[in-house]
Parts: structure tokens; sequence; C-alpha cells
């Protein structure tokens, strides 16, 4: 897709939501560019009545900006509809609203200021205020460093339904922003003293409200980074676990990997009992972003495939008694997962089987083990089926279904069609033929089923079907090459009929 395109499908699709990071080799198929089009005439007349909405209901969404609990709700608000008016420059003088001319111009005006220095923009604003005091109600969207300069120019700052908020927020900015210079300057050359001063205001206060500490740590990072990153790698371990709590992302921005683990015993030598707290508190406390968060996983997935070797049954422990993501462990340290996982089948079992059923469904962690060790995901499969499991066992045979279309299109996804044949001939040797032929059978005209009833595609049966007999044709072994020809085609045979 052209940039343009892309930022379309983004916004429609929410794709700046997801990790497409394996597919950047996913060529065009030539048949799917006509929704682009449409999605984005549809996202542009959704924008355009935005905008609309803004100067319909503008003085009844100034009634509770007022409030200072509101502040960063209509910070975020207004910035959007900066935004927006970029977007379609014209849309708000073409319609016939009182407001409307007023906000065209306070907009624009706003959109003039993007790229200017924090003191440039103040000056602009104070001397553009006297003659357009509406502009006052706009403040929220400025940066925090402008607000500054501004509130402590000379220009007086006319009244606003809004301005209570703003100047309650400029007066929050002073006050942290006095601390932040006071602790970056013991913290340039002494970072312990730094570090020092930090802990004592937030002792002070308690490390509360957790709104006002988030501003404190953006003011402190954006003051002086290389400083900042400096004093908080000096704070104690009790006080970057309290911080995991309320600023997650800052902390993320602040440290490395390493510096952040080593705080939180996530190291080759820290003990399991200590291990475990740090990373429950790393998995749950996220920063919201996958792509801020992601160096940080995989370090600790290196930390925990590392110690595997010689203390697999510890490194199982913190698998079991931690929200550990173990999808990604598989996908990022593909070998060292396997061994852990092979060497207690009880516990991987359990593991599968408590999976998030939403962000990590069982099969689909069975479908990341055939990648990285097929034996091992057939033998996870046949303790699955002993427990009862039939219809985890099901969908773990059908999350092949797409395999061979999807390695066609991306050939560097995380699937191996070679792996899915050996993962079906390990099957073959520990359910025999006629137990799998039994499985597949099932899972043919279950799913045929579903597909017959549109609550999946209808080509799902012939794409499984395709994908299991690619499968095989890597397995050197004629003999159970041919026998799992046999069992796919009456399993084929099984889910046309019960369709």
């Amino acid at each position: 897709l052209s940039g343009e395109e892309r930022t379309a499908a983004g916004k429609y699709l929410g794709f700046e939501h997801l990790d497409l990071s394996r597919y950047t080799t996913l060529e065009n198929s030539g048949d799917g560019g006509a929704p682009i089009p449409l999605g984005r005439d549809r996202l542009s007349w959704e924008e355009r009545q935005r905008l609309f909405d803004l100067a319909d209901q503008f003085d009844l969404l100034l009634g509770d900006p007022q409030k200072e609990e509101n502040f960063q709700f209509w910070r975020g608000y207004l910035r959007d509809k900066v935004q927006l008016h970029r977007s379609h420059t014209g849309f708000l003088d073409s319609i016939e609203l009182p407001r409307a001319p007023a906000l065209s111009s306070a907009l624009g005006f706003l959109v003039d200021l993007e790229g200017r220095r924090p003191g440039d923009q103040a000056q602009r604003i104070a001397g553009r205020l006297p003659a357009e005091p509406f502009l006052v109600n706009f403040f929220p969207a400025l940066s925090n460093r402008t607000l500054l300069e501004l509130f402590a120019g000379a220009t007086p700052i006319p009244q606003g339904v809004t301005l209570q908020a703003t100047a309650s927020f400029v007066e929050r900015l002073n006050r942290f922003g006095e601390v932040v210079d006071q602790v970056l300057a013991m913290g340039r050359d002494l970072p312990l003293q730094g570090a020092l001063e930090l802990t004592r205001f937030l002792e002070e206060i308690d490390y509360e409200p957790k709104d006002d500490l988030r501003l404190f740590f953006e003011l402190f990072r954006d003051k002086d980074p290389d400083a900042a990153g400096r004093v908080v790698q000096m704070l104690d371990k009790d006080t970057i676990r309290l911080l995991m709590e309320i600023v997650p992302a800052q902390l993320r921005f602040t440290l490395t990997p390493e510096e952040l683990l080593a705080k939180l015993d996530i190291t080759a030598e820290s003990e399991t009992s200590a291990l475990i707290p740090g990373v429950t508190i790393l998995v749950e406390e996220p920063s919201g972003n996958f792509n801020i968060d992601e160096p940080f996983l995989d370090r600790m997935f290196q930390v925990v495939a590392g110690r595997g070797t010689l203390e697999a049954p510890q490194m199982l422990e913190v698998l079991r008694e931690t929200p550990f993501p173990l999808e990604g462990f598989i996908l990022r340290q593909p070998e060292a997962a396997a061994s852990l996982l092979a060497g207690d089948l009880d516990i991987a079992v359990r593991l599968v089987q408590e999976s998030d059923p939403v962000v990590s469904p069982p099969a689909r962690i069975i479908h990341r083990l055939i990648n990285a060790d097929p034996a091992l995901a057939a033998l996870l499969v046949q303790a699955l089926e002993d427990r009862g499991e039939d219809e985890l066992v099901m969908e773990s045979l059908a999350y092949l279904a797409y395999d061979k279309a999807r390695w066609d299109r991306v050939p560097g996804l995380p699937i191996s069609l070679e792996g899915d044949g050996q993962f079906l001939s390990t099957l073959l040797g520990l359910q025999g033929a006629d137990g799998l032929a039994l499985r597949l059978g099932e899972s043919f005209q279950v799913y045929g089923r579903r597909a017959a009833d549109g609550q999946m595609d209808a080509e799902f049966l012939s794409r499984y079907r395709e994908t299991l007999e690619a499968a095989v044709s890597f397995l050197p072994d004629a003999g159970a090459r041919e026998e799992l020809e046999r069992i796919i085609a009456l399993a084929a045979q099984a889910g046309n009929a019960g369709g």
C-alpha cells in the first residue's frame, strides 16, 4: 500500500495496535485494493463529522474542562481536533454554525505553531491574545514548556471557562519543575545524591497522586534525559518496584532493558524467590505500547533461556508461578523453550491448559511449539488427549489449516510445513492410524459444519486439506507419508459427508 493507503488502513482497522513486523514481505494479492478507497472516504467523512460536532457542541463541552480532573481528557480532545483541522483545513469555514469561524481561526493558528520552539510559540500566542481572547480555551493543547513560558510572561491572560483547569495544571508544572531542577542540579554530578533527593520527594508525597507522578517524570526526563537516566539508575530496588505500578512507561523510557531488569532481580544471578516477583511486575505493569515493552521482554526471555540449561526446575517454577508470556518465549527462544518444557511434561501440559484463552489460546501455544519442536508438540497433544481435553486436541489439529496459504504469502512467519509433517508423523506413532484418523475426521466434521453454517471461511476444509497434504509431502519416510495421505483423504471425506 502507498503511505496514504497505509494510514487509512491503519486508522480503519486499528493496525497501529498490532505487531506487523513479520509481514514486511507481504506482496499485493491484486484483489484487495477496492476496500481502501471506500475506507478512506468513510474515515474522511467521520473526521469531518467530528469537526462539525466540535463546532455544534463547543459551548456544551466547555462546561466540563474547568474541572481539574478533566484537563488531560480536554488536552487530548483538543490536540485531536488540531490534527483534524490540518487534514480538513477548509471544512470549518464551509459550514454555517456560529462557532465555526472562531474555531477555524484558533485551530489554524495552533497548526501554524507546530514545529516552533516553546519560547517562540508563547511569544506568538501572547501577541495574538489581545485580538483573539477565544484562544484561551485552547491552552490545554499546548505543550508543557510552552504553557510555562506563557504563564511566566507579562502578557495578561484573558478569562475563559477552561482557564481554571489550565492555570491549576501550570501551577503543578511550576511546583514539579522546581523539584525537577533541584534533583537534576544534585544528580548531574552526583547521581546518588540526586536519587536520594528524588526518593525523599517521593516518600514525602507518599507516591500520590499517580497523575502528578506521571507528570513529574515526564518533566524530569524532558528536562535532561541523560542526567535523569543516571539518577533513576541509582534508585533502590524497592523504589523502582513501587514506581513500576505508577510510571511503567517512563521507567522504560529512562532505563535500558538491562538496567531495569537488574532493578527487578531478573538476572542470571538472582535467586528464584526474587526472580518470580520481578517477572510478575514486569509482565503485569506494561507500558501500554508493545514496541516499548518488546526489548524488555526479550531481555527477560534471554535470562530465563540462559538459566534453563542448568536450572530447569527453577525456571519451570518461574513459568508456573508468574504470568509469564509463554507464547512470546517460544517465538523468541524456541530451542530453549522447547528444551525447558520437555523437561517436565506434566508442568508443560498445565501451562498449555492454563494459557489465556484470548491473548494466547492453548491451541496457539501448541502451534508455536510445532515450529520449535514438532515431536514435543505431538507429545503434548497426546498428553492432553489422555487427560480428556478432546476439544483442545481438535482445535490444535485444526490450527494448522491455513499454514500453507500463509506460508505461501509470507515466508517469514513462524510457520514450518516440514514441522507440521513431523508433528503428524509423531502423532501417527503415538495414536496409531485408527486413532489419528478418528481425530482428524472429527476435526474435519466439526469445522466443516461451522463453515457450512457461515461461522467461518467457506474454504476452511480445502485450505486444511491443502496444508496437511503439503506437510506430509516433506516426510522422508515413504511408508509414513503414504499412510498419512490415506488418513487425510479419509478424514476429508468424512468432513464432506458430515458437512
